[in-house]
């Protein structure tokens, strides 16, 4: 409110001409406010232990961005833990977006969020992550106070983050030991489909995670959580840009298939998208890269092909999760493809990369995991029928038969 004092203010009003009570919180680092909040920035600040005038004092921005941004943080999530709120709206420039988006993101998937922002047309994962934040472009910047455009920007906000809070729905926590998440990738979708169709068939509630990163990360909150019951991970693309550290789905939060691992659930999960990472346009691919496979998925999303040295790398890394494991866990791998483009006659066709990567698994996973090649397509039915009964066989041997078929 340093800055943006004026702005913030006229959203409350909008939000209380609804018959709705706003909260102001005031997140200035550094500057006088302008406008009366209800929470200062010097009571957020001190959540973090530290006050706006050290704050001013040091001269480090940086520094003072994150400060307020874990003040806020868990401001918000107090708020919310004793139901003062039903829903938070933020709005800034790239700094205040990084501090409000932080805040957003300690709350549960399901409540309200909403971010109007001067950045929100530009990469925007930074600051939605792997929650369901809702995120408006502000189109005019908020320097020099309301004119008619963000005027009218911040009356939808308005209207949004009511709409949100009156007539939304919070996820539910229900536990029914039939929750069943797979991973999906447009060239995994066949799999994913009929392993959705075998998995509702047999009775088990089913959740689809496109595997962009965000998806990955987003699941496997949901099953440190405790409301998912197994995995069946097909596509372990995300495992690839991990360890490689490229590509446009390089995951928000290391250590894809440890939660589930360390949760000690049913996971089974396969090779689907890992011969290849993902980027935006052709341009955005380093130029040290250009002169690699490249396919493009549509004008906007550019697929690498890795090479064999970094194909020894994920399998290391997948091996080294794997043996992490007590129970419960397999590895099925498709010899012929792991994913359409990887198909025979495909761009990334490589059946020397595959038995490579296999003969390496063999030599790192623990003789006693259940690690099994086929030879199949990812996405052929028989492929997919198997990897479905080998997590039923897991389930049931926990007692966690599908039911009456909860979907």
């Amino acid at each position: 409110m340093d800055t943006k004092g004026a702005e913030a203010e006229y959203l409350r009003s909008l939000i209380e001409l609804r018959g709705h009570d706003a909260l102001l919180l005031d997140v200035s680092p550094i500057g006088e406010t302008l406008g009366r909040a209800d929470i200062s920035s010097v009571e957020i600040a001190s959540k973090a232990g530290r006050s706006p005038s050290e704050l001013t004092a040091s001269g480090v921005r940086g520094d003072a961005i994150a400060a307020m941004a874990e003040g806020a943080a868990l401001t918000i999530a107090g708020l919310y833990r004793d139901g003062k709120i039903d829903g938070v709206v933020g709005l800034g420039g790239n700094q205040g977006s990084a501090i409000a988006s932080t805040a957003m993101r300690s709350l549960p998937i399901g409540f309200p969020k909403m971010l109007v922002s001067t950045v929100a047309s530009g990469n925007i994962r930074p600051f939605v992550g792997a929650k369901d934040i809702a995120v408006m472009f502000s189109v005019s910047d908020f320097v020099g106070g309301l004119n008619f455009v963000t005027r009218s920007v911040l009356a939808n906000a308005a209207a949004a983050i009511v709409g949100m809070a009156e007539s939304g729905e919070l996820v539910s926590t229900e536990t029914t030991g039939r929750t069943v998440a797979i991973t999906a990738l447009g060239n995994t979708e066949a799999a994913a489909n009929t392993a959705l169709e075998l998995l509702q068939g047999a009775g088990y509630r089913v959740i689809t995670f496109h595997a962009s990163g965000a998806g990955g990360s987003a699941m496997e909150e949901l099953i440190t959580g405790g409301m998912i019951d197994a995995v069946l991970d097909l596509t372990l693309h995300e495992l690839t840009e991990e360890v490689l550290a490229v590509g446009a789905y390089v995951p928000v939060t290391p250590g894809r298939m440890v939660p589930a691992i360390e949760k000690g659930i049913p996971v089974v999960a396969s090779t689907g998208g890992m011969e290849y990472v993902c980027f935006g346009p052709r341009s955005s691919i380093p130029a040290e890269l250009q002169d690699r496979v490249i396919y493009m998925h549509n004008p906007y999303n550019a697929n690498l092909k890795i090479n064999h040295e970094e194909l020894v790398r994920v399998a290391d890394a997948l091996a080294e999760r794997l043996n992490r494991a007590s129970n419960n866990v397999a590895l099925f791998v498709p010899k012929r493809a792991w994913s359409v483009y990887g198909s025979p006659g495909g761009p990334f066709f490589d059946p020397e990369g595959i038995a490579l990567f296999v003969d390496r698994l063999k030599d790192r996973v623990r003789p006693d995991l259940i690690f099994r090649v086929l030879d199949y397509s990812i996405n052929d039915e028989e492929f997919v029928a198997e990897c479905v009964g080998q997590l039923r066989r897991f389930l049931e041997r926990e007692g966690l038969d599908g039911g009456n078929g909860n979907r």
